[in-house]
């Protein structure tokens, strides 16, 4: 098997954005018909004739149906769409993975490549998540922040905050000693806390 070519890395990295943006966009129709259930007081199985078995007076049983089946429609498309990103997230994590390995590494990399920060817990679905951080990956670049700045994860805590909604270059370690390079955007509203959605512990 030769590299993955770049165009090819960046058609996938463009294709799964796409996906994540239609989730976003799936996901606030839903929560918008969710909420015209609500506003009329009833859910997804509450009956919608009286007990005499005619339609209820007090709701337009017409319109609760038409949502009630947008809601299950929506609710489908969710979970297939959440299944494609997950697909593509993995191919995406397994063609960085064999760039890194088959890229020509040379001395000046290694001296360098000394990691500053441990990843010690990463939220589903959060930027961090998306762009491939897990758990016990070291930090050896995050941005422009290194082992050689003082700061360390003050400096990169800033730099996060300065850089919302803008791709960022990070270099990790796997625990095999897999040298990967990753791009995360922070982001907030993705649903958890903080605009990375992973928790680092200094080295």
């Amino acid at each position: 098997m030769g590299l993955t070519p770049p165009v090819d890395f960046e058609q996938l990295m463009k294709e799964t954005k796409e996906w994540i943006k239609k989730k976003e966009d799936v996901e606030l129709q839903l929560k918008e018909l969710e909420q015209v259930l609500t506003t009329a007081g009833v859910g997804m199985n509450d009956p919608l004739v009286d007990n005499s078995g005619f339609p209820r007076a007090d709701l337009d049983v017409a319109t609760i149906r038409t949502t009630r089946n947008q809601v299950h429609r929506l609710r489908n498309d969710v979970h297939g769409i959440t299944a494609e990103i997950e697909k593509l997230l993995t191919e995406l994590h397994q063609a960085k993975r064999d760039q890194v390995q088959q890229a020509p590494s040379t001395p000046s990399d290694d001296d360098n490549a000394i990691p500053f920060a441990i990843v010690n817990a990463v939220a589903p679905d959060s930027p961090a998540y998306s762009a491939g951080l897990r758990r016990q990956q070291k930090i050896v670049e995050f941005g422009p922040i290194k082992r050689a700045n003082s700061e360390r994860l003050q400096a990169l805590n800033l730099y996060v905050s300065q850089h919302e909604n803008q791709p960022i270059q990070v270099r990790v370690i796997e625990e095999g000693g897999n040298r990967l390079s990753l791009t995360v955007t922070p982001k907030s509203g993705w649903g958890g806390r903080g605009t990375l959605g992973c928790h680092l512990l200094p080295l």
